[in-house]
C-alpha cells in the first residue's frame, strides 16, 4: 500500500541560494522548477522511510489475520468434534492439544504485532497522540505489553483489534497535513501559543502569532525534535494561511527538515 501526503495546493520547498546574478525569466523559471523537483523527491523520500517501517507491521497485520482464519477453523472443528460426544481419550487429548498450539501461537504473534507498533510510538507526534481514538488505542497497547508471560493470553481478540485500529490510525494521519494549536518554549523559557502545520509523520513548521519566534520539527528514533529558526518564521506563517485556506492556493518556499 502506498502512502501520498495529500498537499493539495502547499509546496515546501528548499530556500532560495544565496544572492546569484541577474538571470532571464526562462532561466529563473527553470531553477524554480529544478527547486520543486527536488522538493518532491526529498518529501517522496520522507514517505518512503515511513513507508518501509510500515510495511513490515502492515506484512505482520496480514500474516496474523490469515492465520487467525486458519486458527478460527482449526479450533472450531476441534470444538465440534470435541462437542460431538464421549470419544477415545486419545482423540480427545489431541484435539486439547491442538486448541492450545493455536492459542500459543495466536498470543506470540500477537505480541510481535504490539512490540512492532510500541518501537514506533515515538514517532507518534503530539496531533496524532491526542485524538481520542489513537490515546485510548496507546493505552490499550502498553496495558498489554505489561502482561507477565503467564497472562499474555488475557483479553487476545481485543488487543487484536486494537493494535489494527491503531494501525490504521496512524496510516490515515501520514496520508494528511495537519494544523495543529501547541504551546512550546523558547530557548529562554518563554512560552508561546503555536500554530504547527505537521506533513503526517515526516516534519513540522510552527510560528507564532505575530512570528516573532518560529520552530522547525521531525521525528527521530527517541521522539519529535524541535529547532528554533526565527529567520523563518514570515514564511512559516504563510505557509499557516495556506494550509488552512482550502479556496486560495499558494507556494510557499521553506527548508526541509534535516535531522
Amino acid at each position: 500500500m502506498r502512502f501520498f501526503t495529500p498537499i493539495l495546493a502547499l509546496l515546501v520547498a528548499i530556500p532560495a541560494a544565496a544572492q546569484e546574478p541577474v538571470v532571464t525569466s526562462t532561466e529563473e523559471l527553470r531553477i524554480s522548477v529544478r527547486e520543486w523537483v527536488e522538493t518532491m523527491r526529498k518529501i517522496q523520500e520522507e514517505e518512503n522511510n515511513w513507508t518501509k517501517d510500515n510495511d513490515v507491521l502492515k506484512a505482520y497485520k496480514e500474516g496474523l489475520e490469515k492465520e487467525i482464519e486458519d486458527l478460527k477453523e482449526e479450533i472450531e472443528r476441534a470444538r465440534t468434534r470435541r462437542d460431538g460426544g464421549d470419544k477415545q481419550s486419545l482423540d480427545k487429548l489431541t484435539e486439547r492439544n491442538l486448541y492450545a498450539e493455536a492459542q500459543e501461537e495466536l498470543v506470540r504473534q500477537l505480541r510481535v504485532l504490539e512490540d512492532g507498533l510500541a518501537a514506533k510510538l515515538p514517532l507518534f507526534p503530539a496531533p496524532l497522540r491526542e485524538q481520542a481514538k489513537v490515546s485510548l488505542a496507546i493505552e490499550t497497547l502498553q496495558n498489554g505489553l505489561q502482561l507477565p508471560p503467564e497472562k499474555q493470553s488475557q483479553d487476545v481478540s481485543q488487543r487484536l483489534y486494537n493494535a489494527t485500529e491503531l494501525l490504521a490510525e496512524v496510516e490515515k494521519f501520514q496520508q494528511q497535513v495537519h494544523v495543529h494549536t501547541e504551546l512550546r518554549k523558547d530557548s529562554e523559557g518563554r512560552e508561546f501559543k503555536m500554530q504547527m502545520v505537521y506533513f503526517g509523520l515526516a516534519m513540522a513548521y510552527g510560528v507564532n502569532e505575530d512570528a516573532s519566534f518560529a520552530l522547525t520539527g521531525r521525528p527521530e528514533a527517541d521522539g519529535w525534535k524541535f529547532q528554533e529558526r526565527k529567520e523563518l518564521a514570515a514564511g512559516i506563517q504563510e505557509l499557516v494561511k495556506a494550509a488552512t485556506d482550502e479556496k486560495n492556493a499558494s507556494f510557499n518556499k521553506l527548508p526541509l527538515v534535516i535531522p
